[in-house]
Protein backbone atom coordinates (compact mmCIF):
# COMPACT_ATOMS: atom_id res chain seq x y z
CA UNK A 1 0.00 0.00 0.00
CA UNK A 2 2.88 2.37 0.79
CA UNK A 3 4.44 1.72 -2.61
CA UNK A 4 1.15 2.25 -4.43
CA UNK A 5 0.53 5.42 -2.43
CA UNK A 6 3.97 6.79 -3.34
CA UNK A 7 3.17 6.41 -7.02
CA UNK A 8 -0.42 7.59 -6.58
CA UNK A 9 -1.85 4.28 -7.78
CA UNK A 10 -5.41 3.84 -6.48
CA UNK A 11 -5.53 0.85 -4.15
CA UNK A 12 -8.69 1.29 -2.07
CA UNK A 13 -10.56 -1.32 -4.13
CA UNK A 14 -7.61 -3.74 -4.33
CA UNK A 15 -7.21 -7.00 -2.44
CA UNK A 16 -3.96 -7.58 -0.57
CA UNK A 17 -2.69 -10.73 1.05
CA UNK A 18 0.51 -11.55 2.85
CA UNK A 19 2.78 -14.41 1.88
CA UNK A 20 5.26 -15.56 4.52
CA UNK A 21 7.25 -18.68 5.30
CA UNK A 22 4.32 -19.68 7.51
CA UNK A 23 1.76 -19.60 4.67
CA UNK A 24 0.50 -23.16 4.28
CA UNK A 25 -0.21 -24.95 1.00
CA UNK A 26 -3.89 -24.90 1.94
CA UNK A 27 -3.82 -21.12 2.30
CA UNK A 28 -1.96 -20.80 -1.01
CA UNK A 29 -4.55 -22.95 -2.80
CA UNK A 30 -7.20 -20.36 -1.88
CA UNK A 31 -5.40 -17.86 -4.12
CA UNK A 32 -5.69 -19.95 -7.31
CA UNK A 33 -9.01 -18.42 -8.36
CA UNK A 34 -7.69 -14.91 -7.68
CA UNK A 35 -4.57 -15.62 -9.73
CA UNK A 36 -6.59 -16.98 -12.64
CA UNK A 37 -9.09 -14.12 -12.68
CA UNK A 38 -6.88 -11.10 -12.04
CA UNK A 39 -3.63 -9.38 -12.81
CA UNK A 40 -1.61 -9.42 -9.61
CA UNK A 41 1.80 -8.32 -8.49
CA UNK A 42 4.06 -9.96 -5.95
CA UNK A 43 6.19 -7.36 -4.21
CA UNK A 44 8.92 -8.19 -1.73
CA UNK A 45 10.01 -5.92 1.08
CA UNK A 46 13.50 -7.38 0.99
CA UNK A 47 15.20 -8.26 -2.26
CA UNK A 48 14.10 -10.31 -5.21
CA UNK A 49 10.99 -12.37 -4.59
CA UNK A 50 11.48 -16.07 -5.28
CA UNK A 51 15.19 -16.14 -4.45
CA UNK A 52 15.36 -17.63 -0.94
CA UNK A 53 12.01 -16.00 -0.31
CA UNK A 54 8.49 -17.28 0.46
CA UNK A 55 7.41 -15.92 -2.93
CA UNK A 56 8.91 -19.07 -4.49
CA UNK A 57 5.77 -20.94 -3.37
CA UNK A 58 3.68 -18.56 -5.49
CA UNK A 59 5.73 -19.44 -8.59
CA UNK A 60 5.27 -23.12 -7.84
CA UNK A 61 1.52 -22.56 -7.48
CA UNK A 62 1.38 -20.73 -10.82
CA UNK A 63 3.27 -23.57 -12.51
CA UNK A 64 1.01 -26.21 -10.96
CA UNK A 65 -2.15 -24.48 -12.24
CA UNK A 66 -0.68 -23.25 -15.57
CA UNK A 67 -1.07 -19.61 -14.60
CA UNK A 68 1.21 -17.40 -16.71
CA UNK A 69 3.58 -15.00 -14.98
CA UNK A 70 6.43 -12.62 -15.72
CA UNK A 71 9.43 -11.93 -13.53
CA UNK A 72 10.97 -8.48 -13.54
CA UNK A 73 14.50 -8.03 -12.20
CA UNK A 74 14.77 -6.28 -8.89
CA UNK A 75 17.05 -5.73 -5.96
CA UNK A 76 19.12 -8.77 -5.18
CA UNK A 77 21.98 -9.33 -2.75
CA UNK A 78 23.47 -12.44 -4.34
CA UNK A 79 24.69 -11.04 -7.66
CA UNK A 80 26.42 -7.95 -6.19
CA UNK A 81 28.06 -10.17 -3.55
CA UNK A 82 29.38 -12.53 -6.23
CA UNK A 83 30.73 -9.60 -8.24
CA UNK A 84 32.34 -7.97 -5.18
CA UNK A 85 34.19 -11.13 -4.07
CA UNK A 86 37.94 -10.84 -4.48
CA UNK A 87 38.27 -14.31 -6.00
CA UNK A 88 37.28 -15.84 -9.33
CA UNK A 89 33.50 -16.24 -9.49
CA UNK A 90 33.11 -17.23 -13.14
CA UNK A 91 31.50 -20.35 -11.68
CA UNK A 92 29.79 -20.59 -8.30
CA UNK A 93 27.24 -22.54 -6.32
CA UNK A 94 24.41 -20.85 -4.46
CA UNK A 95 22.91 -22.72 -1.49
CA UNK A 96 20.40 -20.14 -0.21
CA UNK A 97 20.10 -20.05 3.58
CA UNK A 98 21.92 -22.85 5.38
CA UNK A 99 19.72 -25.02 7.60
CA UNK A 100 19.65 -23.77 11.18
CA UNK A 101 19.86 -27.24 12.75
CA UNK A 102 19.31 -30.54 10.94
CA UNK A 103 21.46 -30.78 7.82
CA UNK A 104 23.66 -27.79 8.61
CA UNK A 105 26.84 -29.83 9.13
CA UNK A 106 26.15 -31.75 5.92
CA UNK A 107 25.98 -28.46 3.99
CA UNK A 108 29.20 -27.27 5.62
CA UNK A 109 30.88 -30.49 4.46
CA UNK A 110 29.59 -29.77 0.92
CA UNK A 111 31.15 -26.31 1.13
CA UNK A 112 34.47 -27.78 2.26
CA UNK A 113 34.42 -30.28 -0.63
CA UNK A 114 33.45 -27.79 -3.33
CA UNK A 115 36.02 -26.99 -5.99
CA UNK A 116 34.16 -23.81 -6.97
CA UNK A 117 33.09 -20.91 -4.73
CA UNK A 118 29.93 -21.41 -2.68
CA UNK A 119 27.65 -18.53 -1.71
CA UNK A 120 25.00 -18.56 1.02
CA UNK A 121 22.72 -16.11 2.72
CA UNK A 122 23.22 -15.99 6.47
CA UNK A 123 21.27 -14.19 9.13
CA UNK A 124 22.67 -11.70 11.56
CA UNK A 125 21.99 -14.25 14.32
CA UNK A 126 24.16 -16.97 12.75
CA UNK A 127 26.97 -15.24 10.83
CA UNK A 128 29.53 -15.61 13.61
CA UNK A 129 28.44 -19.22 14.21
CA UNK A 130 29.00 -20.01 10.52
CA UNK A 131 32.53 -18.60 10.63
CA UNK A 132 33.30 -20.56 13.79
CA UNK A 133 31.93 -23.76 12.23
CA UNK A 134 34.06 -23.25 9.12
CA UNK A 135 37.14 -22.63 11.27
CA UNK A 136 36.49 -25.74 13.37
CA UNK A 137 35.95 -27.81 10.20
CA UNK A 138 39.36 -26.75 8.92
CA UNK A 139 38.27 -24.46 6.09
CA UNK A 140 41.24 -22.82 4.45
CA UNK A 141 40.62 -20.32 1.78
CA UNK A 142 38.94 -17.01 1.31
CA UNK A 143 35.68 -15.80 2.83
CA UNK A 144 33.83 -13.02 1.07
CA UNK A 145 31.35 -11.22 3.31
CA UNK A 146 28.88 -8.75 1.87
CA UNK A 147 26.65 -6.90 4.29
CA UNK A 148 23.68 -4.59 3.72
CA UNK A 149 24.13 -4.51 -0.05
CA UNK A 150 22.48 -1.56 -1.82
CA UNK A 151 21.87 0.14 1.53
CA UNK A 152 23.54 3.02 3.32
CA UNK A 153 25.93 0.90 5.40
CA UNK A 154 27.00 -1.50 2.63
CA UNK A 155 30.26 -3.36 3.20
CA UNK A 156 32.09 -6.13 1.39
CA UNK A 157 35.35 -7.76 2.34
CA UNK A 158 37.36 -10.87 1.53
CA UNK A 159 39.40 -12.45 4.30
CA UNK A 160 40.45 -15.75 5.80
CA UNK A 161 38.07 -17.20 8.37
CA UNK A 162 40.37 -16.12 11.19
CA UNK A 163 40.60 -12.57 9.84
CA UNK A 164 36.79 -12.38 9.55
CA UNK A 165 36.35 -13.62 13.13
CA UNK A 166 38.91 -11.02 14.32
CA UNK A 167 37.05 -8.27 12.45
CA UNK A 168 33.88 -9.23 14.31
CA UNK A 169 35.73 -9.40 17.62
CA UNK A 170 37.27 -5.95 17.01
CA UNK A 171 33.85 -4.59 15.98
CA UNK A 172 35.14 -3.64 12.53
CA UNK A 173 32.45 -5.85 11.00
CA UNK A 174 29.15 -4.98 12.65
CA UNK A 175 26.82 -7.88 13.30
CA UNK A 176 23.85 -6.04 11.83
CA UNK A 177 21.77 -6.45 8.72
CA UNK A 178 21.77 -9.12 6.06
CA UNK A 179 24.82 -11.12 4.95
CA UNK A 180 25.91 -12.95 1.82
CA UNK A 181 28.93 -15.17 2.45
CA UNK A 182 31.11 -16.56 -0.33
CA UNK A 183 33.63 -19.28 0.38
CA UNK A 184 36.51 -20.26 -1.93
CA UNK A 185 38.56 -23.26 -0.87
CA UNK A 186 42.29 -23.34 -1.41
CA UNK A 187 42.84 -26.80 0.06
CA UNK A 188 41.31 -28.76 -2.83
Amino acid sequence: MKLMGMYEIPYKDKTFFSLTSFTSDTQLARYVDILKASDIGLVSEAGTPWLSDPGKSMIQLCNTYNIPYTILPGANALVPAVVAAWFDTSEFVYLGFLPTKKGRQTKIKEILASKIPVFVYESVHRIEKLLQELSQAGFTGQISIARELSKMFEQHFTWTVEEALNMIKEKKLPIKGEFVVGMKNTNI
